[in-house]
């Protein structure tokens, strides 16, 4: 009849106190906040001692319907416009086909693509972010821009083979110029310093309490 209690006794010796651990982690909160500074001041030296990186970006979407239509029928500006349902369908097949294999291009030759909402409200198409970083602002900017051209090429090329070389039909639209920005952030490494010191301040706490209570139930 004895073993219900020398198992919920049992039981009851495995759960952890947490009252007393919250009470060491104040006691040593000189310790922690001192741990917490050493992280952070070494994290910005580390921000500081290392190299700055540039990201070269741009919005991209895809071109015109009707540019793709004239360009593939070889029109004018007058040509006609009503094109039957099935011609429109078939046109927008092409245009989705020409402007992914266009993304695909470029995400190969390292050119971050992110979905992004339109700028306007209304029936804008879908947004692109299309970016690169580099050691320097220059080298994101021609890596981008080389990018870009090496994708428009490819996918006309492989999606409308039959269209002559001299072709002006654009496999994305550009919305803006290339900007330059620099992706160096002071504030995400102070804040990751503080907080890996904060971690390894609050372990060295418990772990040395553990340690005494170890010793003292021996």
């Amino acid at each position: 009849m004895s073993s219900p209690t020398n198992s919920n006794a049992r039981s009851n010796d495995d759960e952890i106190d947490l009252i007393p651990l919250v009470q060491v982690l104040w006691h040593s909160k000189i310790t922690i906040i001192l741990t917490t500074l050493v992280g952070t001041v070494a994290s910005l030296a580390l921000s500081a001692t290392s190299p700055e990186q540039w990201t070269a970006s741009t919005y991209i979407t895809k071109p015109s319907l009707y540019s793709l239509y004239k360009e593939i029928n070889e029109k004018d500006g007058a040509a006609k416009t009503g094109a039957l349902s099935s011609e429109t369908k078939l046109y927008s097949t092409i245009q989705s086909d020409i402007f992914y294999s266009a993304m695909g291009v470029m995400a190969a030759q390292s050119v971050t693509l992110k979905e992004t909402p339109p700028k306007l409200r209304g029936n804008e198409p879908v947004l692109y972010v299309a970016s690169t970083t580099a050691m320097t602002a220059a080298l994101a900017s021609a890596q981008l821009k080389s990018a870009m051209e090496a994708a428009n090429t490819e996918a006309i090329a492989l999606n409308v083979p039959a269209l002559a070389a001299g072709n002006t039909l654009k496999a994305f639209n550009t919305l803006d110029d290339v900007k330059i920005s620099t992706t160096k952030s002071t504030k995400k490494f102070a804040f990751l310093g503080a907080f890996l010191g904060l971690i390894l301040g609050s372990a060295f706490v418990l772990g040395r309490f553990f340690i005494r209570q170890r010793k003292q139930s021996n």
